[in-house]
């Protein structure tokens, strides 16, 4: 495990994940009791849309590494796993700087979980560091594999997907004029062209992440011309 909770107030035995984790066994199908704990331990509901929105995204993330992995001709089933389990520290962060420290939050609770349902060590062991990284960008560890960069691959994937620029719209769009508006499409274009730079897994989760690109690209493009033509019909 990842030792996060040494010197803590809050004792082993008082986490309520260990009290979940305690109710799984093997059952020879560890995606669908991966996908049961996750949603039992974030706790979706309507009076909690954080856990419920960490709780869909882990769901997109997990869609990703299945188009990932076969992509790649791997089993779907350990990456799904790990895309499910990537967020799964969240609801044992109890601060700002909790928050900050997530994968390694989740990646222990990855490797208790994982542990009690008797799932392959060596998997375990991959599944936690790529957990445990899923928060890099282009400073991952030069001994990352493969599939151990494709949980941020496809975490990413859905973070720079459609939903993502509708969540950004909320808040970049704001009460500003046209002006403003131009120089953002300014500033999130760059950042489009810094991001077709970001290093990737696998050659799949390149082809995924250039497409997510060219629709970003797109879309900031069409809002900048519309917005280019805002007093030209005068």
């Amino acid at each position: 495990m990842f030792g996060l909770f040494k010197g803590k107030k809050v004792q082993e035995e008082e986490r309520p994940v260990l009290k979940i984790i305690a109710k799984y066994e093997e059952n020879g199908d560890p995606l669908g009791t991966t996908h049961a704990f996750v949603k039992e331990f974030i706790g979706p509901c309507p009076e909690r849309y954080d856990m419920t929105y960490r709780y869909e995204h882990s769901l997109r993330v997990a869609a990703w590494g299945k188009r990932i992995a076969e992509g790649e001709g791997w089993n779907p089933e350990p990456l799904q796993m790990a895309c499910l389990l990537h967020d799964v520290g969240y609801p044992e962060c109890k601060s700002l700087e909790d928050f900050d420290h997530h994968p390694a939050f989740s990646a222990d609770v990855a490797a208790l979980f994982l542990k009690k349902i008797g799932y392959d060590e060596q998997l375990t062991e991959s599944i936690c560091k790529a957990i445990a990284i899923h928060d890099k960008w282009n400073d991952v560890p030069a001994d990352a594999t493969p599939f151990e960069l494709s949980v941020r691959d496809a975490d990413d994937l859905d973070r720079f997907d459609a939903m993502r620029i509708c969540m950004l719209g909320r808040s970049d769009i704001g009460e500003k004029n046209t002006e403003e508006l131009l120089e953002l499409c300014a500033k999130r274009l760059d950042e489009v062209t810094s991001a077709r730079k970001r290093i990737c897994g696998t050659a799949t989760a390149e082809g995924f992440w250039q497409e997510k690109c060219d629709m970003r690209q797109r879309f900031y493009e069409e809002l900048r011309t519309q917005l280019e033509g805002t007093f030209k019909g005068l």
